[in-house]
């Protein structure tokens, strides 16, 4: 009778568990919804075509399998606060009621524990910024780990005690033992990953490495290699003073994926077609690249990359294999959406990989990214290479927005380039450890290794843009054209907001004038040969790339490409590029979501829905065939030659506020009512600075105008229409 009583409370316990923690998952989906806006989004959704795609298996099974290990997660929390305050109670023969409200406490010491966990490792989580509220819990976080650790240790310890001894509650400590067996074992495999690799050795006579080291978005007057005292860059630094770096080197269109392909393919992205991230993969030229050369030439071809969400790079490419999170719609869906407190702490744990690749190693879930989660990737990836020279790709987008990441210990009242300082300097350690990483598995022993950016990025700060109201040269009423910044997003530092409206910029490429987005690192250092150590001051472009590994390779060129080969500058012949070269560059798609130092990811999602659609045979997203139309349409086209720079700014509609004919003076009557500004050019010396609007002034009558003019439309053709 005794033991039914004490089933039956045991029964009720289990019971009351269950209700609480669906109750603390509820609260959390409540202020999880309201926080990101998720019924906006929903609404935003519900009206494009790309709702009824989402329910294709390919993305369905993946946010299946999410919510089950969250059910499961949960049921495992459950199981084990049922397990220990039974045990434990019968352990020191606690009467039931006692056991039951053991349990509740328990229970609620468990939940704690979560919350501030989760505070402590991702302090930029939501469920970690509710908790900042509280005055008491931001002082005595540490102190609040260590008590509920060390009470629900005890309490664990005690009811294994029991378990042991007494041989009670088998199923249930059986169920929880193998699950701490697993996870230790996952622990080992991390640490035997996290040790040295042995390196396969590559005679002299072999086939050189060649690897590329992409870092997002990094500026190189954001180094301190470039002068820039206020930031430490070691690892960057070291590289570039052993070798040979091009100071004025661009990218044809500042956004990662048609940077890459760009890279890749050496075709600028008017004849590759990849003129903004997320275009239509089947629509772009992949038929000739530099990683498929490498694979013909006996290589293994590796791309990996931390962030995939914009830059679908697939086997299309040339790679025999892509190493990173899961790329597709479930990115955005679970990498990008997935801010609970529980599956937060299991992302990072070694089964994390297995469990959540949509979230480990996942810089796009700036939450829980840690950098060198990502390179345990890349150490797993190594390991099971072939016996084979590497061709190997690695773009880290860790100095990429938000600037920030799982534990950063960036001060909350950072600025937006202090916060991208701070990025910088973190890119900095994980590139570090990447070379390190290389080293330990005897990739620089003999190898080519070349260290880029894809872009810049704007940052609002002075000087961003080429153009200043002070070296202006033209019709002060034109200057009405130009985009200027709204004031209310000055920064501190701004002494003249009029002018800085007008010469700072933000994001990338979304302003052609913002030559700071397109200015790039490159260099090329030689380990285990030689390489002149020197400063290169011609002009440069991420489209150079491929022709120079093949020319320094001595294989055959590519066809119908855009670059030119720099090996002429290592080798010290006289085949070296025009130096009067001309360089295109163009824009990516833009938004008024994105050109601010407070960027809202719920409203950039809501602004961009309805432009994409699904491919259904792998979850990946792709830009509508008219929203691609439209990007194409709207671009800012420029060209860069002999120390000038010309920009071509499309026709676009602006609305003013104007007063209804037929009104009198009493009642007047304003009206919105929409312009049409044709298209107009932005000429600009890059020597002097002096810049104008239209061809017509006295700056542009002095300049190589019809040159400039004849160089632009020969690449764009009839986009340029007038």
């Amino acid at each position: 009778m005794l033991k039914l009583s004490l089933n039956r409370k045991q029964s009720s316990l289990h019971a009351m568990l269950i209700c609480l923690t669906v109750l603390f998952v509820a609260a959390q989906l409540s202020l999880f919804l309201v926080h990101y806006a998720v019924s906006e989004l929903i609404d935003s959704l519900v009206n494009t075509s790309i709702a009824l795609q989402l329910l294709h298996p390919v993305i369905l099974i993946p946010v299946f399998v999410f919510v089950i290990l969250q059910v499961a997660a949960y049921a495992i929390f459950v199981l084990w606060i049922w397990f220990i305050s039974v045990s434990f109670g019968e352990l020191l023969r606690f009467r039931k009621t006692v056991t039951y409200w053991l349990g509740l406490m328990i229970w609620g010491a468990g939940c704690a524990a979560i919350l501030v966990l989760n505070k402590y490792y991702y302090p930029d989580s939501l469920f970690a910024k509710l908790l900042n509220k509280s005055t008491f819990i931001m002082e005595h976080n540490i102190a609040i780990i260590i008590a509920v650790s060390a009470f629900l240790a005890i309490v664990t310890l005690g009811a294994y005690i029991n378990y042991f001894l007494y041989r009670r509650h088998l199923r249930a400590g059986t169920i929880l033992l193998v699950l701490a067996a697993v996870m230790a074992v996952s622990i080992i495999y991390d640490m035997k990953l996290s040790s040295v690799v042995p390196g396969k050795k590559t005679l002299s006579g072999d086939k050189p490495n060649i690897i590329l080291i992409g870092l997002d978005s990094l500026r190189p007057d954001f180094t301190h290699y470039y002068g820039n005292p206020s930031i430490l860059t070691p690892n960057i630094d070291s590289f570039l003073q052993g070798s040979t770096v091009f100071n004025q080197a661009y990218t044809p269109l500042a956004r990662t994926f048609p940077a890459w392909v760009s890279i890749l393919t050496s075709k600028h992205p008017k004849h590759s077609l990849a003129r903004n991230n997320l275009v239509d993969p089947a629509n772009i030229v992949t038929n000739d690249t530099i990683a498929k050369r490498m694979r013909e030439a006996g290589y293994e071809t590796i791309y990996a990359t931390d962030e995939k969400r914009f830059s679908n790079i697939t086997s299309d490419y040339g790679f025999d294999r892509v190493v990173g999170p899961g790329m597709g719609v479930n990115d955005f869906l679970l990498g990008g959406l997935s801010d609970f407190p529980l599956s937060n702490l299991l992302v990072n744990l070694p089964f994390g990989r297995f469990l959540f690749p949509f979230n480990y190693g996942n810089r796009a879930a700036a939450i829980t990214y840690e950098p060198d989660r990502f390179l345990q990737l890349v150490k797993a990836g190594l390991a099971d290479r072939q016996d084979k020279p590497v061709f190997l790709a690695v773009h880290l987008c860790l100095s990429h927005w938000p600037f920030t990441w799982a534990r950063d210990g960036q001060n909350s009242h950072f600025l937006m380039a202090d916060q991208y300082r701070s990025a910088v300097q973190g890119v900095d350690r994980q590139l570090g450890e990447l070379l390190q990483i290389l080293k330990e598995n005897g990739l620089l022993e003999n190898s080519l290794v070349v260290l880029l950016s894809d872009h810049g990025t704007g940052l609002g700060l002075p000087g961003d843009r080429i153009i200043s109201e002070k070296t202006y040269q033209g019709d002060p009423r034109e200057l009405k054209l130009i985009q200027k910044l709204k004031l209310s997003s000055a920064q501190g530092f701004s002494t003249d907001k009029k002018d800085y409206a007008i010469n700072t910029s933000y994001g990338q490429g979304t302003n052609v004038l913002g030559l700071k987005q397109y200015h790039v690192l490159l260099a090329f250092r030689r380990y285990g040969g030689q390489l002149p150590v020197q400063q290169i001051n011609e002009p440069a472009s991420l489209l150079d790339i491929a022709p120079t590994i093949l020319d320094f390779q001595g294989f055959s060129p590519m066809n119908n490409i855009d670059g030119v080969s720099l090996f002429g500058y290592f080798s010290g012949s006289s085949r070296k590029p025009d130096s009067q070269r001309a360089l295109f560059l163009e824009t990516g798609d833009s938004m008024s979501e994105i050109e601010t130092d407070h960027i809202y990811i719920q409203k950039v999602i809501k602004h961009e829905i309805g432009v994409y659609e699904i491919n259904p045979q792998n979850g990946l997203l792709r830009m509508n065939p008219i929203a691609e139309k439209s990007v194409i349409k709207n671009k800012q086209l420029a060209v860069m030659w002999q120390g000038w720079y010309l920009a071509r700014y499309p026709a676009h509609l602006e609305k003013k506020l104007v007063l209804e004919k037929g009104k009198t003076k009493s009642r007047p009557l304003y009206v919105r009512k929409s312009f049409v500004i044709p298209p107009y050019y932005v000429l600009a010396n890059l020597k002097t600075g002096q810049w104008t609007i239209g061809l017509s002034s006295q700056l542009a009558k002095k300049a190589p105008v019809d040159q400039l003019l004849r160089r632009l439309k020969g690449l764009y053709g009839d986009e340029i229409t007038s």
